[in-house]
């Protein structure tokens, strides 16, 4: 099976511009290149699906260029977005850049500038005046052309400044230069990035003449989760690659708490495992979807890929210490990931359970937390609590000075002295 017809059918490719000569292209090695916007320290998950299609590209053979958009980001892309991104300095996106390359780097292979290379299009950016810009690159596309982009069509009514506009302008030179540098022949980008794309290949082919049959493009679908959500997002926000912002244990239970009809589409989207093999797996789940064997997997796999064999089986222990209530075998970076996402009341004193229960928002009213703790309804680091006279103190404290309330079956919060 070849690379594109894989892809297809993991259920990831949207647009090509030529679909049968990128086949026919992918018969040889090729050098593709995709682009990463470094808006903020972090990638996102969103962000791994590409990541993901980099690494089976390049295991396919293929060279990989990674861009870093340290030029394009000062600029900001209009795709997908109804109102002007706000500029950000130059250092902040320089120290972006350089944690997105480390993230990168950790993920492509970079060993070898023949498997794959990460670049910043500051670098040849910020050698060209304005003079050069308008008459090397603006005079090449005419303006009806990119008024008819989808991208900036969606924004005429809105607005938009000519910065934002010219910024297909910006990713058709990267492409330039990068078939100019390393003859790259393939750009992909997210399905929000076909208008970028198209005009990237069209401005190439129009100014190398020789790329004409060695260039193509193609987009990769935009994923959504069962409520139609972008794929990454939680209710607290995006999910980062970044441990210091997202915690391990936060993207475990992300996956753990997917849908049934999504852990299909995840690990064929994710898992390198053939088709067959995962479907496999799904067919087991669904026959037992009460056993969550498929959810498992998937935030076992996706936390292995992100962080590592260790954090993964890390995680397994948080989310088995939740479902046991023992918190026996944890380490304090593991109590420190538990807390991710719960309420957590700083303590610097003793306190009555009622009110830890009142300030943790487990129980409204101290009225109310006297029923809960009557009815056996509490536990303190797992274990039962009947005493209406209970009181935490430091004693109670796990590694780290963390005390884990529950209240009822699923409600946790924290007491950090």
């Amino acid at each position: 099976m070849d690379i594109i017809e894989d892809l297809e059918r993991r259920g990831l490719l949207d647009n090509f511009s030529n679909k049968e000569k990128i086949k026919e292209l992918f018969k040889e090695k090729q050098t593709i290149y995709c682009g990463f916007d470094p808006s903020f320290k972090s990638l996102q998950l969103g962000n791994y699906i590409m990541i993901t299609i980099l690494k089976r590209l390049q295991k396919a053979g293929h060279k990989i260029i990674a861009v870093l958009g340290g030029a394009t980001g000062m600029i900001g892309d209009p795709s997908g977005r109804n109102s002007e991104r706000s500029f950000q300095d130059e250092n902040t996106l320089f120290e972006n850049a350089k944690a997105i390359k480390n993230q990168l780097a950790k993920y492509i292979d970079t060993s070898d500038p023949e498997k794959g290379i990460i670049v910043n299009n500051y670098d040849w950016w910020s050698k060209i005046n304005t003079i050069s810009f308008l008459r090397d690159y603006g005079k090449m596309i005419q303006i009806n052309y990119m008024l008819d982009k989808e991208t900036v069509k969606r924004r005429l009514d809105t607005g938009i400044s000519f910065t934002e506009f010219s910024y297909m302008l910006l990713q058709s030179g990267d492409f330039q230069k990068l078939y100019d540098d390393y003859h790259c022949t393939i750009q992909i980008g997210g399905g929000d990035q076909w208008g970028n794309l198209t005009c990237a290949l069209d401005f190439v082919k129009k100014t190398r003449e020789e790329s004409r049959d060695q260039c193509e493009v193609f987009s990769v679908k935009l994923i959504t989760d069962s409520q139609g959500k972008k794929f990454g997002k939680s209710e607290n926000g995006a999910l980062y690659l970044d441990p210091e912002l997202t915690s391990p244990y936060h993207i475990y239970q992300y996956f753990m708490n997917v849908s049934d009809q999504e852990v299909e589409k995840y690990l064929k989207i994710f898992d390198d495992r053939d088709i067959a093999e995962i479907e496999k797996i799904v067919s087991e789940h669904m026959a037992h979807p009460e056993f969550r064997t498929g959810q498992k997997e998937l935030a076992r796999l996706l936390v292995t890929m992100i962080h590592g064999k260790r954090q993964a089986e890390r995680c397994k222990l948080m989310s088995e210490a939740l479902f046991k209530d023992d918190f026996s075998s944890l380490e304090e970076d593991d109590l420190k990931q538990l807390t991710d996402g719960l309420c957590v009341f700083n303590a610097s004193e003793d306190i009555s359970l009622q009110d830890a229960l009142v300030n943790c928002k487990l129980a409204s009213s101290k009225r109310e937390a006297r029923d809960f703790i009557k009815n056996g309804a509490c536990k303190i680091n797992g274990n039962k609590q009947n005493d209406l006279e209970k009181v935490i103190t430091k004693e109670d404290c796990l590694n780290g000075g963390y005390i884990f309330l529950k209240r009822g079956k699923k409600n946790y919060a924290v007491i950090k002295y």
